[in-house]
């Protein structure tokens, strides 16, 4: 049979760059008009991909900056039921690390791949013929696309082709994606600030001033107790004002519970011990698991930044009959800076105080004993919504 000439195989990539380059197009139309987490924009992109490299399905796996873990974004032809909604870290995905690392399309078909092929990325995924598809570009991991064709072959090397240069297509579309992501949050933390600043000069100053009277060793009556009352009610009314003001940015919701994501974080971060202690029968409403997660992951992150921790206790509890309490306790504070504490808590956690707020609840961090660290979140046993319903 006659070697393929320089002139086919010229003629065979230009049409590989073709077709991915219709998958360009395909992924880029409604870009604009798509929102940051919106599903049918990945769904669309994963369909053009099988209809470029005739694939039969295919699932796009991208890393989410927020949650700091890789999620399914989108799906051609698979039940998104079927497929674990979070919690999928590089450590549970040898294929996956594979491709990325060495920026090619794995098949599982593959005799150098079948040993590695024991351990499946996702346990719920179809048994098929699996091909990951790297998406990388310029050193950034953004996911992995993970494709099925039940030919019983492995792919050719043009389908390969293919597949790379679409990855670096869906790459490039990753990379817009996040920079509109990007201006969004650079919005919501202008928001955020300005909220901050508005509590600074219309509540605390009035709260302070009337600390200065309680202070005072006169007693506080007639007109002066009750301009103090007034001081206060005044203050409840201006945070109250602010609170109800535009809705801020908060963290999407979460299917993870609070015990899976300390999970999560124990396999990600062994180095360190970390402890859990969750009462029995005392779980986060749901509505409130994604701020609980974000101030968790912040905590964690604070900790690690600000100190050489080598223990951090998560210990979650009933206050009362109308709250619950998550604290994060962590030793070694101040050891990586030369501080004493943890410093004053980076812009995370300040940020993750004013969702608290209007969630009802409230998010207190600061120093704990000689050198550890503490960050509390109290928040309402129950959403509002929930016993509106009951």
């Amino acid at each position: 049979m006659p070697s393929e000439s320089p002139a086919d195989a010229h003629a065979s990539a230009a049409v590989v760059a073709a077709d991915a380059l219709g998958v360009f197009v395909r992924a880029m139309s409604g870009l604009e008009q798509a929102t940051p987490d919106s599903a049918t924009f990945w769904d669309r992109m994963c369909e053009a991909v099988c209809g470029t490299v005739q694939v039969d399905r295919a699932v796009l796996l991208l890393y989410d900056e927020g949650r700091r873990r890789v999620r399914p974004v989108g799906t051609y032809r698979f039940d998104g039921d079927q497929i674990r909604p979070e919690g999928v870290g590089i450590e549970d995905a040898p294929l996956s690390r594979v491709a990325l690392e060495q920026d090619r399309v794995i098949d599982t078909l593959d005799d150098t791949t079948r040993e590695t092929a024991v351990s499946p990325d996702l346990a719920n995924l179809p048994e098929g013929d699996l091909a990951y598809v790297p998406i990388i570009a310029g050193g950034f991991w953004y996911g992995v696309m993970i494709v099925e064709h039940n030919n019983g072959e492995p792919l050719p090397s043009a389908d390969r082709d293919a597949l790379w240069i679409a990855g670096k297509v869906v790459a490039f579309a990753a990379e817009a994606r996040r920079a509109t992501r990007a201006q969004e949050h650079a919005r919501q933390l202008s928001a955020r600030l300005l909220l901050a600043r508005q509590v600074h000069e219309q509540v605390i100053q009035r709260l302070f001033g009337v600390g200065l009277v309680l202070a005072s060793s006169e007693p506080l009556e007639g007109e002066g107790r009750e301009r103090a009352r007034m001081e206060v009610e005044a203050a409840q009314a201006d945070l109250r004002q602010m609170l109800h003001g535009p809705e801020l940015h908060v963290a999407p919701p979460t299917a993870l519970r609070l015990w899976e994501e300390i999970e999560r974080l124990r396999r990600a971060h062994d180095s360190i011990e970390l402890l859990s202690e969750l009462e029995e029968g005392v779980e986060v409403p749901e509505p409130f698991e994604s701020l609980a997660q974000s101030v968790l992951g912040e905590a964690v992150r604070n900790a690690l930044k600000h100190g050489r921790p080598t223990v951090l206790h998560v210990t979650l509890a009933r206050k009362g009959e109308d709250a619950i309490a998550m604290t994060v306790d962590s030793d070694g504070a101040g050891e990586a800076d030369g501080s004493r504490t943890g410093g004053s808590g980076g812009l995370g956690l300040r940020l993750a105080a004013v969702e608290a707020l209007q969630a009802g609840g409230l998010l207190e961090f600061g120093a704990q004993g000689e050198n550890g660290w503490r960050v509390r979140l109290l928040l309402p046993a129950e959403h509002e919504t929930e016993e509106g319903d009951e």
